[in-house]
């Protein structure tokens, strides 16, 4: 690694990946690397006859970035304070080693370029990173004169998502007086998520339920777009006051991003268009390194025909798991299948009750479990506990920590996305995975775009079925959906024993075998126990025994209704009438449109339809 960072060269649009082992310091090493040749340098002012380096460090995180400042230029930038205090940090020349977070930026390096142009090692987050990607100006000032560019674990760049739920969402915040031009700006993405719903296969079924959709939505001019942003950034007093921050944040994310919907091309999976920002990519310097645990897993890297090349620095795995075990709990744990396990009589869900009782039955007063799962089961969107910790809760489990918050429990509890880089489960003797953590399918497809930065793939996007795994028939897709799983589980697992002769006791709940043998294979010696079958039935309800509900692969009765309204004169149409016309009685319309309520809410919120007692208008 240090030759690579300190004597290397990469061709143009070229990354080295290297994958060394998680749990072994590749981030303290860097660290370390950095410091020493930086005091090398300015001390003696030799660099072993090379010419001098300048580096970009990128960092996950904000504490990162302070934390990796302070080792690597403690005394360094000490020397220009007269010995002082190495928590006081000098802003002008001389300072060497600078690391920007949103308060330091705003504080004292937005307005001075010239300290950040000079400094040796420049250290950012991801999130400055993507801003970059943005601002060409921006990051000449950032990268002119440096050599080489360490980035700290790969960077997940963002994908913009637009739904009816968004426009629901965005209808119930803005004032009355703003909805004509939310329409109008919105439209051609309400008018597109239409269009590829009523798509159909030459056997008639929904052609959404086969894969991905390609499209690009239209529109006759963006003023609208910019029209709703300017009016959002007037009334943001307003907004904030009578909503919250939280909630104007989360609006002006959105109104945004409208623009990239119209300028790039979008996907449709399940009633959502995705797409994405074409200038976040990775650019390059002269050497340009990803230190990566999962980069002989993530098939991201090993993609062709991309316009970025990356190069798989392989490290043998050093650390010896034979004093662990791993243990595949056989059972489908995605979202879906979790919620489709919840009694709606009872409150109570199926699968969280057994497999809170197999946790029971295993537990050890001398051990500690970290439990990882999807987090809207850990904490609600308002805050409260979820439903899998009141299960906890319900079978007398009271010493159980939630997310970032341990004091000591003997369970913590946490969620995919909040482990990365963080130590506080180290010296923990089990590890559950109680979920499996799918990303939407259309993010792989964008994720592909991103990181090769190609956008013109001529690959199919279609979706297969097998038993309740959905898989990709594009070989590339399939393997960046199953590595991206493998590397999320592989990072969680590797959060606890983190010492050179683990034993972990280590369980995976999922149906997928080839995502159990992938994270498996990722951990040396490891001792594989006896498979486990878990089986819990899906809750159907009397509603929909009697045969009332439709497939995924033909239009529900509410979208028949919709579809037909749309086609009529405006016009008031008796609920009797229209059930003629479907077969259906009109007292069980409010049945029907519950099911599908966002779909109707949206048309009656851009004034398509009105519904009353006993009819629907067609305006």
């Amino acid at each position: 690694m240090k030759r690579r960072i300190l004597d290397g060269e990469t061709d143009p649009n070229t990354f080295v990946v290297i994958d060394l082992e998680a749990s072994l310091g590749k981030s303290v090493e860097t660290n370390k690397i950095l410091r020493d040749y930086i005091e090398s340098y300015q001390f003696t002012g030799i660099n072993y006859g090379q010419p001098h380096r300048k580096f970009l460090l990128v960092k996950r995180f904000a504490k990162d970035v302070e934390d990796s400042e302070e080792y690597i230029g403690e005394n360094v930038d000490r020397l220009y304070q007269g010995f002082g205090d190495s928590s006081v940090r000098i802003i002008g020349k001389g300072q060497h080693v600078i690391g920007i977070t949103s308060e330091s930026w705003q504080k004292h390096y937005r307005h001075n370029l010239e300290v950040v142009r000079d400094s040796d090692v420049l250290i950012i987050t991801h999130s400055r990173y993507k801003m970059l990607c943005e601002d060409d100006e921006l990051r000449q000032s950032f990268t002119e004169g440096r050599h080489t560019q360490i980035i700290d674990e790969r960077i997940d760049f963002d994908i913009a998502s637009f739904s009816r739920s968004e426009y629901n969402n965005l209808f119930s915040i803005l004032p009355h007086t703003l909805h004509p031009l939310l329409y109008d700006a919105t439209k051609g993405l309400l008018d597109q998520v239409n269009a590829c719903e009523r798509m159909k296969t030459s056997e008639g079924k929904k052609l959404s339920s086969t894969g991905i959709i390609r499209c690009h939505p239209k529109i006759d001019s963006l003023e609208p777009v910019y029209e709703l942003c300017n009016v959002i950034n007037k009334n943001n007093a307003e907004i904030i006051r009578d909503k919250g921050l939280p909630v104007y944040n989360n609006l002006k994310g959105i109104v945004q991003k409208l623009e990239l919907f119209y300028k790039n091309t979008c996907y449709y999976n399940y009633h959502s268009l995705s797409t994405y920002n074409r200038k976040h990519r990775l650019f390059c310097l002269d050497n340009n390194v990803i230190l990566d645990a999962n980069g002989q897993i993530d098939h991201l890297y090993g993609v062709k025909n991309g316009n970025i090349k990356f190069i798989l620095d392989k490290q043998s795995k050093l650390i010896d798991h034979s004093g662990s075990t791993i243990t595949h709990i056989k059972c489908s744990t995605s979202k879906t299948s979790i919620h489709k396990k919840l009694n709606t009589e009872t409150g109570n869900n199926g699968y969280f009750e057994k497999v809170s009782n197999f946790i029971k039955r295993n537990f050890k007063l001398d051990k500690r479990y970290l439990i990882v799962l999807h987090k809207e089961f850990v904490l609600s969107a308002n805050g409260d506990e979820g439903d899998f910790i009141r299960q906890l809760r319900q079978i007398e489990f009271t010493d159980i920590a939630i997310g970032d918050e341990y004091n000591g429990e003997s369970i913590s509890v946490n969620w995919y996305g909040n482990l990365i880089g963080k130590n506080t489960w180290r010296d923990f003797d089990c590890c559950y995975l109680l979920g499996t953590p799918n990303s939407r399918f259309e993010a792989h497809v964008i994720h592909l775009c991103q990181y090769t930065d190609r956008h013109d793939w001529r690959i199919g996007f279609g979706v297969v079925k097998n038993g309740k795994t959905k898989s990709f028939k594009n070989a590339d897709l399939e393997k960046i959906r199953q590595s991206t799983i493998i590397s999320d589980m592989y990072q969680t697992v590797k959060r606890v024993q983190r010492n050179p002769k683990p034993q972990a006791e280590i369980y995976i709940v999922t149906n997928e075998e080839e995502v159990y043998g992938g994270v498996a294979k990722q951990l040396k010696h490891i001792k594989i126990a006896k498979p486990i079958l878990l089986a819990v039935d899906d809750f159907v309800s009397r509603h929909e025994l009697n045969g009332v509900s439709g497939s995924s692969n033909e239009d529900t009765m509410t979208e028949k209704i919709v579809d037909w309204l749309l086609k009529q004169p405006p016009g008031t149409y008796l609920k009797k009438d229209i059930g003629k016309q479907f077969n259906i009685s009109s007292t069980n319309f409010a049945r029907h449109f519950n099911k599908d309520l966002i779909l109707v809410q949206t048309y009656i919120n851009t004034k398509q339809i009105r519904i009353e007692y006993r009819s629907i208008i067609r305006l």
